[in-house]
């Protein structure tokens, strides 16, 4: 059900995404701005982007096969990661030709012309950026939020390329054409590296998990509390959790160490007991339950494992 709404509602924003993008780059090559530029480039890749992400959605909801054993939940931030090279791509030559144009004299820039489309992108990315923030944290999507990050960067170029614009504009009113010539260059600069840095952040969290990295502290701390209280309850010895996330996927290899033997039905009941209640905290979930007495068995079924640990 949340995959149809978010597909709907990336439906309506690839319209208006690439809407924008068009938009922005015929107004930048009459106005001759670099910095709209970027704005547009911007726009209309996110709009590529968005249109694929409503495949791997789709991928996502699916249960797992025979050529994918443990699901597609890595398909969302293998895409995250694709997306997020190709722009820091596009600031690094974007980059790279503002500051060429520094020590070369800047350029003019039409500051009129860009200043109409200017207040229109601003006035649609946010509409936009909230609409996508809001439903980013009601469905719990990587996605959605992603996209929400992406339309917030888009709003505050545009409103850091009317600031730049009105400035032109003032200063070619008081007879500052040269200094005028220098500011569009600075401020791609600008965007390029504040752009980037959050950019980073991205590509590095999404490597993190393609690469089963441990999830979120607040998802350790959940899944530990959660077993804790099973294990309290029905008076086992311990546990150990094995657990990573990727994109929206939370999977966890939970070992609960035995005090004596209990029959088979007793554990399957409280291992459905356990699983259902992890299921209501993670909707994508993907959780192996192990009951055992000896736990020297472990160190054989896993890479690296501590003797010390397990005891």
């Amino acid at each position: 059900m949340n995959n149809q709404k978010e597909l709907r509602i990336i439906r309506a924003t690839t319209i208006v995404c690439f809407s924008f993008g068009v938009l922005g780059v015929i107004f930048a090559v009459l106005a001759d701005s670099k910095s709209m530029l970027l704005d547009g480039m911007y726009s209309f890749i996110q709009s590529i982007f968005i249109l694929t992400s409503g495949f791997v959605l789709k991928l996502i909801g699916k249960r797992d096969d025979e050529n994918y054993q443990f699901g597609y939940g890595a398909f969302e931030p293998f895409f995250i990661v694709v997306r997020t090279l190709v722009l820091l791509s596009m600031n690094i030559v974007l980059g790279f030709n503002a500051v060429t144009s520094l020590f070369t004299g800047g350029y003019r820039v039409e500051a009129n012309l860009g200043m109409i489309f200017t207040l229109l992108s601003i006035f649609g990315c946010s509409i936009v950026w909230s609409i996508l923030h809001q439903n980013a944290k009601k469905l719990g999507s990587p996605m959605l939020k992603a996209e929400a990050r992406s339309w917030i960067n888009d709003t505050l170029l545009s409103v850091a390329v009317l600031l730049s614009f009105s400035l032109m504009y003032l200063l070619d009113k008081a007879g500052r054409g040269d200094i005028a010539n220098y500011i569009d260059p600075l401020i791609t600069i600008l965007f390029v590296l504040s752009l980037s840095i959050p950019l980073i952040r991205q590509l590095v969290s999404s490597v993190r998990e393609l690469l089963t990295a441990a999830p979120p502290e607040e998802i350790q701390d959940a899944l530990d509390s959660l077993i804790e209280k099973y294990v309290r309850k029905y008076g086992f010895r311990s546990y150990m959790i094995y657990s990573y996330k990727q994109g929206r996927v939370v999977s966890a290899t939970i070992h609960i160490f035995l005090k004596e033997e209990r029959p088979l039905s007793e554990l399957d009941r409280i291992r459905k007991e356990i699983l259902m209640e992890i299921k209501g905290a993670w909707t994508y979930s993907d959780t192996d339950i192990v009951f055992t007495l000896d736990p020297s068995w472990i160190k054989y079924s896993v890479p690296v494992a501590d003797d010390a640990a397990l005891h």
